[in-house]
């Protein structure tokens, strides 16, 4: 299980961020039996595009392009960090402006109705294991009115401050594991709620190379779902030894339907 004061920092800023952490699903209760645990990254797995790039837009080009530069050397927190200085500090953008470019990222086709089916199922589980932040993800959740559905939401906690600008702080500090950033180690997460004894069954959904470290932990009963074409997909001949799950490929959400949902039904 996860450290208490790790959660107890997590809430507290979560609150701070106007994101609501949401600890039960509210459309359905929970059915008696074994449970299973549907985990999803965020970016290019739920919406379509990556938040950070796309918030990053917002800066002209050429400022754009340099604070590119950072990710290889800092990572995306830090990348993100001054895209919304500079955004506030040179250009007047403020969480309002931002909240209303991430609410109107498409998300990736029949995604949500995925999730609302899953949702529905009364053993499920859902929760989000993303690098974005709680202010985008929780924006982007409510815009679609399924914030509610999802039990947990594992992710660096942003907060706005009283001149208006977003502050975005990281999840942990870890370096215990190199497949991920600094700030989040998804692996850890997931092993903590495999290891809680809740589930019988772990289904985890993404795209990219962090993931991979999510889907190492899985058992040979779960389920990892691979989008392809993207990163981890690409990288799949080098690492797919690792994985002791059962291992499915999907390009989108009606495809990802047709293929998990007769596995979480049976």
């Amino acid at each position: 299980m996860f450290a208490i004061s790790r959660r107890l920092h997590f809430h507290l800023l979560h609150r701070l961020s106007g994101f609501r952490f949401p600890l039960r699903p509210c459309s359905h209760s929970s059915g008696p039996g074994p449970r299973i645990l549907a985990a999803m990254d965020f970016d290019r797995t739920i919406v379509q595009q990556d938040s950070y790039l796309a918030v990053s837009q917002l800066l002209p080009s050429r400022q754009r392009q340099q604070l590119q530069e950072l990710i290889p050397k800092s990572g995306w927190l830090e990348f993100m960090a001054r895209v919304l200085q500079l955004l506030h500090a040179e250009h007047k953008v403020n969480s309002a402006s931002v909240g209303m470019l991430v609410r109107r990222l498409p998300a990736v086709p029949g995604m949500l109705r995925v999730v609302r089916l899953l949702a529905k199922h009364p053993q499920v589980d859902l929760c989000i294991v993303s690098d974005a932040n709680s202010f985008f993800i929780g924006e982007w959740l409510r815009e679609h009115d399924i914030e509610c559905l999802f039990t947990d939401v594992f992710t660096n906690p942003a907060c706005v401050q009283s001149s208006g600008e977003l502050l975005v702080l990281p999840f942990e500090e870890q370096a215990h594991c190199s497949l991920c950033p600094a700030n989040l180690c998804k692996g850890a997460v997931l092993e903590g709620l495999i290891c809680s004894g809740q589930y019988e069954r772990v289904v985890y959904v993404g795209d990219s190379c962090n993931d991979l470290c999510a889907m190492r932990r899985l058992r040979r009963c779960d389920v990892a779902c691979i989008r392809r074409g993207y990163e981890l997909y690409g990288k799949l001949g080098a690492h797919g030894r690792d994985l002791s799950c059962a291992v499915l490929t999907w390009r989108d959400g009606h495809e990802l339907e047709e293929l998990l949902l007769p596995k979480i039904v049976a």
